[in-house]
């Protein structure tokens, strides 16, 4: 590979990692990794799934303190609420409330429509093959 071609993948990466900037700025105190916890619980939730912190950490492949503190986060700001199994204290079901179901709407429903458009010039395809190099 040219060098040329290496200085085209950094840059097109650097500007890729400013993609969040287009969006909305997120309400005190959530960070792009609340949003995708958030994300994570709606779509277990759609799925009919009554959702664990393990879920959580599974699909995002981070540890569960690391979702634990998160969901705490959340939970404290009114995003989600948090419910101990009663068969096996171990286990914490998590949902998102009306707050969280509102942030899931403006800043994962609207947003990725939002980009759908912006990136409409990709396709699916171009999409797919995008991420697979990345």
């Amino acid at each position: 590979m040219k060098v040329e071609s290496v200085k085209l993948i950094l840059d097109a990466c650097a500007a890729a990692s400013h993609v969040e900037l287009m969006l909305p700025a997120l309400p005190k105190g959530i960070t792009p990794r609340c949003v995708r916890v958030i994300e994570q619980i709606a779509q277990l939730t759609k799925q009919d799934k009554a959702v664990k912190v393990s879920d959580i950490s599974e699909m995002l492949d981070v540890t569960r303190p690391g979702i634990t503190a998160v969901v705490r986060d959340l939970a404290e700001m009114g995003y989600v609420s948090k419910e101990r199994d009663t068969a096996d204290n171990r286990i914490v079901y998590v949902s998102l409330t009306q707050s969280g179901w509102e942030l899931y709407r403006t800043y994962v429903e609207e947003e990725h429509a939002y980009l759908a458009k912006v990136f409409a010039d990709i396709g699916d395809d171009g999409a797919e093959q995008l991420a697979a190099v990345i």
